[in-house]
């Protein structure tokens, strides 16, 4: 029996203005189709190398999956380092190195596969050894989905890693609820979410991208969440961010943020039993079926 390996699966929620399915799927074919590095962090880029159906013969417009490639870009006009000589190489020795352009080290892949229905984008944030982690990997489809060309045509996409839904309700059972801030850019509600289609409406009324909204509490009290508010607070956890402060059962500050839980599924499996794809595609749509139900609002 092969030594079982590590799988984790994060979520993000993608937003635009005029959407419907058919108009994702064609964000996306666009996007691959530019073949734009994406710079991650320093060094780090990404490339969304791949894009296919799910499956061959689905009905339009159906989830769309491939491979994105993380890698080391190299600077050539940087310094670089002699191990045998302890000091920076010299114009000879530098002189000699010829890396092909079109190679990159330090590559790692990671699956994803995009539901255009629900708007949600999910990844492997953990496969074979290599991380992309939540910062990461929402970073990356924020700038993938925004370059110039695409903006052009598609406007501002909005991209909001998903939270864990488990700690937003813990969040809102704090005892002493002293300030909540939030912020929500314009959700693409489902046929069943008449609260964020209420949201979506007045903002596209208003000519409004996003709004942030600040509760304090009085003096030693504690802010009494209503149905509005805890509707808003699900609300802005998918589409922009929740945080509240206060106090837990012993007095303690507690300090609560969306951004510092995202959702992060972690599961195991033993490859000669079970293909790592066929595990992400199973929990994807898992995934897929739950965020949206939890945090229809």
């Amino acid at each position: 029996m092969a030594r079982e390996k590590k799988l984790i699966v994060g979520a993000i929620n993608i937003t635009m203005k005029n959407h419907t399915p058919e108009r994702y799927l064609e964000l996306f074919r666009d996007a691959f189709k530019l073949k734009t590095p994406v710079n991650i962090s320093g060094d780090q880029y990404g490339l969304l190398a791949n894009l296919t159906k799910l499956e061959k013969a689905q009905k339009e417009p159906g989830p769309i999956t491939g491979d994105i490639f993380k890698y080391t870009n190299i600077n050539n006009n940087a310094q670089w380092f002699n191990t045998s000589t302890n000091d920076f190489a010299s114009d000879d020795e530098v002189g000699k190195i010829n890396i092909p352009e079109n190679l990159k080290p330090n590559s790692a892949r990671f699956s994803y596969l995009f539901f255009p229905k629900q708007h949600l984008f999910f990844y492997e944030g953990y496969y074979d050894g290599n991380s992309f982690g939540p910062t990461n990997a929402e970073r990356f489809v924020k700038r993938l989905l925004n370059t110039p060309d695409l903006l052009e045509k598609y406007g501002v996409i909005n991209v909001t890693h998903v939270p864990d839904h488990d700690k937003v309700v813990d969040a809102l059972k704090l005892k002493h609820k002293e300030r909540i801030d939030l912020m929500v850019k314009r959700p693409n509600p489902d046929n069943h979410a008449r609260a964020e289609r209420k949201v979506m409406q007045r903002m596209g009324a208003m000519n409004v991208e996003s709004f942030s909204q600040t509760y304090k509490a009085v003096q030693d009290g504690s802010i009494d969440v209503d149905d509005d508010l805890e509707t808003m607070a699900h609300i802005s956890a998918k589409n922009g961010y929740f945080k509240i402060k206060g106090k837990d059962d012993a007095n303690k500050p507690v300090a609560y943020s969306t951004d510092n839980y995202p959702l992060q599924d972690k599961s195991y499996y033993d490859p000669d039993v079970e293909l790592a794809f066929e595990l992400f595609s199973r929990i994807a749509n898992r995934l897929k079926n739950i965020i949206s139900e939890q945090f229809r609002r």
